[in-house]
């Protein structure tokens, strides 16, 4: 029996369990539907930490549909499965290779593993003020240069940009290197002929995908994909470390939601869903740059990352007037360009306000881009491992050159950091600090 049915049969029970509202709310009465299928583990209704019916059954389907040798569903978010697949993957004194723009999931992942961390920085185009892809030929260098147990990269970048996982994956298997792929933005990869193909498909070991950003589904809704060629590990692995990090008490409304979304997504309404986003992001691009505006373009772009500039102002006044001036706020913007996420609940009519405010927002003909600086390449003084209980001081910013930094430096969430602690301080980082920076003693 699936989730959904398991939910919606009517219970003739008398429940001295938990959750304690008894299925009613006594508050917010807006989400009286929520609260009716809000269970916990019950005589029943299965074991999210030890599925054996209805959640088996239900990743088991997913499973079959995304192709891979296992999937489990999380309700804490991808940042859960990033976890739990790093603690699956890595010992401690394990050296762990990580592309730097990485959520900061990996880095708190490196806390509790105890990984050794060696960084390699993504490309940049300068053009847009964006980090794109991972080199191959970059990544086979280091990995000839040391052994990493894991190397854990973001593709998509946040942008919609694709690393060459097929070739990637590759070099890590002929490195014996585990490939973990954070792919949250790319959960609509395995339904759409227009996108570009998933991580398992071109040969990673693990994915991460986080169904809220663009598939659809609630919030903390994600799944960890286990590939069928992975090889030297026992899948139970990653249940208990799945166990180590996702609540005992798991939502069965969110469960529920998973299931629905996989299943919405591999349906023909929700092909056809998908097929009409992609028209109507293209069918406003004409009449956009007919007005200034270009769109971004690369190989094996996401066509629902909408990254664009317009001429004559600059991307962040391009974000704050369309803010104030119309009601619209974009996901991501620097001094180049504005990034506007789109998915599955996208609407024509919502992509057609964008058009028209686009159109509507001054400029001037005077104003000349500014370049984006992009980071250096860290200096890691102290592992993660051995920042966190560390004590700290305070020092004035025009005295922390090279200092270790203690704290965690991050322009915005979930973006990736621009300085992480046990890394030291160089000048490129006095534009991001305040007057006081937290230093390691």
């Amino acid at each position: 029996m699936s989730i959904t049915k398991l939910l919606s049969k009517k219970l003739d029970r008398i429940l001295f369990t938990t959750p304690s509202h008894n299925q009613k709310p006594f508050f917010n009465k807006e989400f009286e539907n929520f609260y009716k299928v809000d269970y916990s583990e019950i005589e029943g209704f299965d074991n999210l930490q030890e599925p054996k019916t209805s959640i088996l059954m239900a990743q088991g389907k997913v499973s079959d549909i995304l192709k891979t040798k296992q999937t489990f569903f999380v309700v804490q978010g991808a940042t859960t499965a990033m976890l739990s697949a790093m603690k699956a993957i890595i010992s401690p004194g394990e050296k762990v290779l990580v592309a730097r723009n990485c959520h900061k999931s990996v880095f708190n992942g490196l806390l509790l593993t105890a990984g050794l961390v060696d960084w390699i920085m993504p490309e940049t185009d300068p053009d847009w003020g964006i980090y794109t892809h991972i080199d191959p030929n970059k990544l086979e260098q280091t990995l000839e240069l040391n052994h990493y147990k894991a190397f854990i990269l973001t593709s998509p970048t946040y942008e919609g940009i694709n690393s060459d996982i097929e070739q990637i994956a590759q070099i890590c298997k002929n490195h014996d290197t585990y490939l973990i792929v954070d792919e949250a933005h790319g959960s609509l990869y395995n339904f759409s002929p227009d996108l570009p193909k998933t991580a398992i498909e071109q040969g990673a070991d693990i994915s991460i995908n986080s169904l809220h950003k663009t598939a659809g589904a609630l919030n903390q809704c994600a799944l960890l994909n286990i590939s069928n060629t992975i090889k030297n590990i026992d899948i139970e692995i990653f249940q208990k470390s799945l166990n180590i990090f996702q609540t005992t008490s798991p939502s069965y409304p969110l469960l529920e939601n998973i299931e629905n979304t996989i299943a919405y997504l591999n349906s023909n309404q929700g092909a056809l869903e998908l097929s009409n986003l992609m028209e109507n992001i293209e069918k406003i691009k004409p009449e956009l740059e007919r007005f200034g505006i270009e769109f971004y373009k690369a190989p094996n772009h996401d066509k629902t990352k909408i990254l664009l500039k317009k001429e004559g102002i600059s991307g962040n006044d391009l974000s704050d007037t369309l803010f104030e001036k119309f009601n619209i706020e974009d996901e991501l913007n620097n001094s180049l360009s504005c990034l506007f996420l789109t998915g599955i609940g996208t609407t024509r009519q919502k992509l057609d306000k964008l058009k028209t405010a686009l159109k509507k927002v001054p400029t001037n003909p005077s104003y000349k881009p500014q370049s984006v600086e992009f980071q250096p390449h860290p200096l890691v003084k102290v592992q993660p491992v051995a920042t966190f209980n560390r004590d700290y001081i305070y020092v004035n910013k025009n005295d922390s050159l090279l200092k270790i930094s203690n704290k965690l430096i991050m322009p915005y969430p979930p973006g990736f950091g621009v300085l992480y602690p046990g890394e030291a301080i160089q000048m490129w980082h006095l534009d991001y600090l305040g007057n006081n920076v937290q230093i390691m003693r």
